[in-house]
């Protein structure tokens, strides 16, 4: 079972992704970040950096990863449909 349930789509997220080669997506309150990666790289066949999460104010977990140097966060948000 999958612990991603959608990415955000923000303008803070787009600059997140222009600027700084991260991604947010909304994930499994209970997920760990060991989880998020694996879901992540394995889903969308990249390699994770870093994780941070967050408990947003609607009680959602938004889980932003950083992807390495050799993957775009634009040309795999695009790939997954978020543009």
């Amino acid at each position: 079972m999958s612990v991603i349930k959608y990415p955000t789509v923000t303008e803070k997220a787009v600059d997140k992704m222009d600027f700084e080669n991260k991604m947010q997506f909304i994930v499994d309150t209970d997920a760990e970040k060991a989880e998020i990666v694996a879901d992540i790289e394995q889903q969308f066949d990249v390699e994770i950096e870093k994780v941070t999460t967050m408990v947003t104010p609607q009680g959602e977990k938004k889980a932003t990863v950083l992807l390495t140097d050799d993957y775009d966060a634009q040309e795999i948000a695009s790939r997954i449909g978020v543009f």
